[in-house]
């Protein structure tokens, strides 16, 4: 079964950019982004990339893709 993130990946223009930064996220290394906690949602967290959100979760020193999309679109489901 496909990740639900990862269909939303293929939808955006910039692709190499944005799976970067999933990479990144999904081996810990998060050093060059600037993060931001979600304040009504425990241990979730969002890097931005123009238009695009990612966000994704932290449990214990895992990390978890949560969702990819538009900044008009990504914390409707929130």
């Amino acid at each position: 079964m496909v990740e639900k993130w990862k269909k939303q990946l293929l939808k955006f223009d910039k692709k190499w950019e944005i799976k970067q930064i999933v990479k990144d996220i999904l081996t810990g290394n998060l050093t060059d982004y600037k993060i931001k906690k979600l304040d009504w949602k425990e241990n979730l967290f969002r890097i931005r990339k123009g238009k695009i959100r990612i966000i994704f979760k932290k449990v214990w020193n895992d990390y978890f893709i949560v969702k990819i999309q538009t900044r008009w679109d990504v914390y409707k489901w929130l």
